[in-house]
């Protein structure tokens, strides 16, 4: 009778896998730790404080007075050696009007962005609407054209989100790494200068 244990062999090749995926996954959480470092510090020159977030990779940043709190989460995102980390940037508490499914957004123009369109998700009319007054709206379009983001959201709670392009850990394929994307100048302040204007276009009250 034939036995089904595995074979040595395999076995062999099972625990090397296992602990490649562990090495992986550790280089990953040790670049992330620097990443998260480097962009927090970032944020503390503008006068933000550091409180602990709802998770490793997420931290409140206190405002200085007169401002709003914020979230920095590097958030992962893809599968490939436990998937990229992307900085993302938020504020901490709802400054839009709520949505059944929430708001994206996706820049005008290719070489130099023209504003920024947003569209409901789903078909909720209340968020058509809000997501139209949002487009309108110059000042925010031209804080967001200095914004190097990814991607832009606003969650159904109100929070609008920037994912950004640098302060992230990538993995590359060829060759297997995992490569950090720096924080570049001015960014912080163009994300910050953003998030208010969010914020000022839900204080003047908008359609949801």
């Amino acid at each position: 009778m034939r036995s089904s244990a595995p074979s040595p062999r395999t076995r062999d090749r099972t625990r090397s896998r296992s602990r490649s995926a562990r090495s992986v996954r550790g280089l990953s959480a040790r670049r992330a730790a620097v990443v998260l470092k480097s962009d927090i510090e970032a944020f503390e020159r503008l006068g933000y404080g550091r409180r602990e977030g709802d998770s490793p990779y997420s931290v409140v940043l206190a405002a200085p007075e007169g401002g709003d709190d914020l979230v920095l989460h590097l958030r992962p995102e893809g599968r490939v050696f436990g998937g990229n980390l992307g900085l993302e940037l938020s504020t901490a508490e709802p400054v839009l009007p709520a949505t059944s499914r929430g708001i994206t957004a996706r820049g005008r123009g290719v070489v130099r962005m023209q504003g920024v369109r947003f569209r409901a998700r789903g078909g909720d009319e209340a968020a058509s609407r809000l997501a139209a007054e949002l487009s309108a709206d110059r000042e925010l379009g031209k804080a967001l054209g200095d914004v190097h983001f990814e991607r832009l959201a606003v969650e159904p709670d109100g929070r609008p989100v920037i994912r950004h392009m640098g302060g992230s850990v990538v993995w590359l394929l060829v060759p297997p790494m995992a490569r950090t994307t720096p924080l570049p100048a001015g960014q912080p302040e163009a994300m910050v200068r953003a998030l208010h204007e969010f914020a000022r276009a839900g204080a003047r009250g908008l359609s949801a």
